[in-house]
C-alpha cells in the first residue's frame, strides 16, 4: 500500500509553490462522459490511494428545503436539480454558490467506482487510474442511501 501523502497548501502563493502544486496535485479535467454528460477524467496515471480533487472552495453544503425554493425561476430550479445533491425534501447547495465549481461535483456514479469519498471534500483513488479514464464514485456508498436515476428529469420537478 502506498503511503498517504499530505496535500500541499491549497493556495500556492509562490512560483515554486504553484509549480509543485501542478506537479503533485493536478490529476484531472472535465470531459464528455459516456456515462452521463460531463465527467471527471485523469490527465495522467493516478496511483492507488492518492488524494484527488482537492479544492480551495468550501465542501460544506447548505441544506435548503425544496419548498423554500419554489419562488425561484424554473431554470434555476432545473440547475439545482441537475448539479446539486438532493432528496425528496431538500437540496444541499454549495456554500460557494453556483458560479464557481469543484471537479468533485462532476463525479459520475458507478457500482464499480475507482474513487472513494473519505469525508466531505476528501476523495481517494481505490485503485490505479489510467490516463484518460473517467473517475467515478459509488453514490450509494458515499452518501449512505440508494440513489434513483431518472431519465426524464422533468418528472422530479
Amino acid at each position: 500500500m502506498q503511503p498517504v501523502r499530505k496535500p500541499l497548501s491549497m493556495s500556492p502563493k509562490s512560483h515554486h509553490g504553484i509549480i509543485r502544486y501542478l506537479q503533485e496535485e493536478v490529476y484531472c479535467r472535465l470531459g464528455v462522459s459516456n456515462a452521463h454528460g460531463v465527467g471527471v477524467f485523469a490527465v495522467r496515471s493516478i496511483p492507488k490511494n492518492t488524494r484527488v480533487l482537492h479544492s480551495t472552495l468550501s465542501t460544506r453544503d447548505i441544506r435548503v428545503s425544496k419548498s423554500s425554493l419554489q419562488h425561484l425561476p424554473r431554470s434555476t430550479r432545473r440547475l439545482l436539480q441537475d448539479f446539486c445533491e438532493h432528496d425528496r425534501q431538500y437540496y444541499w447547495l454549495p456554500r460557494h454558490g453556483l458560479n464557481a465549481m469543484s471537479l468533485y461535483q462532476y463525479l459520475n456514479h458507478s457500482t464499480d467506482p475507482n474513487v472513494s469519498l473519505i469525508k466531505p471534500g476528501v476523495y481517494r483513488t481505490v485503485r490505479t487510474i489510467r490516463e484518460g479514464e473517467e473517475l467515478t464514485l459509488n453514490y450509494d456508498l458515499a452518501f449512505g442511501d440508494k440513489h434513483v436515476f431518472v431519465k426524464n428529469k422533468r418528472a422530479l420537478r
